[in-house]
């Protein structure tokens, strides 16, 4: 027979029906037996079990009772200790459940304390210009970004990329707290001087004379505190502040991509080995960023701006210069004396004839990189100096020469009359030497060279062979492929 259960009567006891189908008869009642002794026996049979097990049930109820208020008693007095027994939903607090937040400042709170060490660097100057039909000379105008990393009795030095302040003519400095009024005619506007620079590193170090300086602007700048870049690992968080754009000071934030990486720039020159490591980063560095700061999660400056990667399919890849690696270079250029752009009729004449040594070349032909003088002017500072034809500048005044285009630079600076120490190499049978050689400058004129020739210090122009190309000899490898200029 099949059974279900029915609905729970008022006692919780079940009561079993049988299954009888729908409209069926019911069945008829059984009829009376005779009663015997023998229904009494059992019947008191099942009234003792009965009561045997009511009282086994209520004695073990009782029991169970008295068990639990005994431990609700002792976990009341002893709530520190607990039953080790493992829960599946045990919840935590939630402070437990959130992420720990990194050491260090926010975002909000180093763009805050750091920005006003960052500046806006603008660089009206002139370029120039080679094509088919000649030279000629083109103004422009860049802007870029600088960092304040110290201050003396007289200016506010302020350093940043060398290519952001190339080639200028004027220098402009804007402070991030006048940008709102960068429009406007009482915007304090500093001049800006460069104060040294070397290209192979990118960096140049520019000064603010501090008398042309309002107290307001005092009050509101703050020298950069310098961090450690060594101890920066994949994975930190850096904080890129700068001009990006020439839109004004912006903030982004990434991470350390990378660190020692080299970079390819767009002249072809590859870093691998040579002056800079660059930190590599997803915050967004663009134009405009160059020279600008990188800080570390304590507001700590650990990376100068540099660079990043130009390409459409290439997403969140810039470079900074790590401070570590350039501290005993701003270090030197921060002492050197501020100089200014000299007249080019005042301008100092050395009287030689330079190229430049390339990679390829110094690979080829073991010389060393620098201006390699291809000839020396008849009557010239330098030929009185004792320069003669094959060595290689490498050095003017301690500052590294790598190309003509430093070495033009560098002399814009000097007047007629001063002095300069030149390091040059000189080859001899075991390969290239040092020398030191100190050179007083004339003017043009006065070795009878007229300016504006195109021979004349500071300005490019061909050699002194009149521009056909020097025919190929050991002191002269670059014979018919390079053009020479004379300085």
């Amino acid at each position: 027979m099949e059974y279900q259960y029915g609905q729970n009567n008022e006692n919780n006891n079940y009561t079993y029906y049988h299954n009888i189908p729908y409209g069926s008869a019911p069945a008829e009642p059984p009829k009376k037996k005779k009663k015997s002794g023998r229904g009494i026996v059992v019947w008191c049979m099942a009234l003792s079990l009965v009561m045997g097990t009511a009282g086994g049930a209520l004695g073990s109820g009782l029991m169970l009772r008295q068990y639990s208020e005994k431990e609700a008693e002792n976990t009341a007095v002893h709530p520190e200790e607990d039953m080790n027994v493992p829960q599946t939903s045990q919840q935590f607090p939630a402070t437990q459940m959130t992420a720990t937040p990194a050491e260090g400042l926010s975002v909000k709170e180093i763009s805050e304390m750091c920005m006003p060490s960052v500046v806006a660097i603008t660089n009206k100057g002139e370029a120039e210009i080679r094509s088919f039909w000649g030279t000629f000379i083109q103004e422009t105008e860049g802007s870029g970004s600088g960092v304040i990393i110290g201050k003396t009795d007289s200016e506010l030095l302020i350093v940043t990329n060398y290519h952001v302040v190339s080639g200028s003519k004027e220098l402009s400095v804007l402070f991030s707290y006048q940008e709102g009024n960068r429009d406007s005619s009482d915007a304090e506007i500093a001049k800006g001087e460069i104060k040294d620079y070397s290209l192979a590193k990118d960096l140049a170090v520019i000064a603010v004379d501090l008398s042309n300086l309002s107290q307001e602007t005092m009050d509101n700048i703050k020298v950069a505190t310098l961090g450690d870049s060594d101890e920066l690992a994949l994975g930190d968080q850096v904080v890129a502040i700068g001009n990006a754009l020439g839109y004004g000071q912006s903030v982004t934030t990434g991470i350390v991509s990378a660190v020692g990486r080299s970079v390819t720039t767009d002249d072809g020159t590859d870093t691998t080995g040579s002056a800079n490591e660059y930190i590599q980063t997803d915050a967004a560095i663009n134009p405009g960023n160059s020279g600008g700061a990188m800080f570390n999660t304590k507001g700590e400056l650990v990376g100068i701006n540099s660079a990043k990667v130009a390409d459409t399919t290439v997403e969140g890849i810039g470079y900074a210069i790590p401070i570590s690696d350039i501290r005993e270079d701003m270090e030197r250029m921060m002492q050197q004396e501020t100089r200014t752009v000299v007249e080019e009729s005042e301008r100092g004449y050395l009287g030689v004839s330079v190229s430049n040594v390339t990679n390829e070349i110094n690979q080829s032909y073991d010389i060393p990189i620098g201006a390699y003088i291809s000839s020396v002017t008849e009557g010239a500072p330098a030929e009185k100096a004792g320069l003669q034809r094959g060595m290689v500048i490498t050095e003017l005044d301690g500052r590294t020469v790598r190309t003509r285009e430093e070495l033009v630079e560098y002399l814009a600076y000097y007047r007629a009359g001063e002095t300069v120490n030149l390091t040059v190499k000189v080859r001899n049978d075991a390969g290239y030497e040092d020398r030191q050689i100190s050179i007083t400058l004339d003017t043009a004129e006065g070795v009878g060279i007229e300016s504006g020739n195109g021979q004349s210090e500071g300005q490019s122009g061909d050699s002194s062979q009149g521009g056909q190309s020097i025919p190929y000899d050991q002191n002269n490898p670059f014979g018919g492929f390079f053009p020479f200029f004379n300085y």
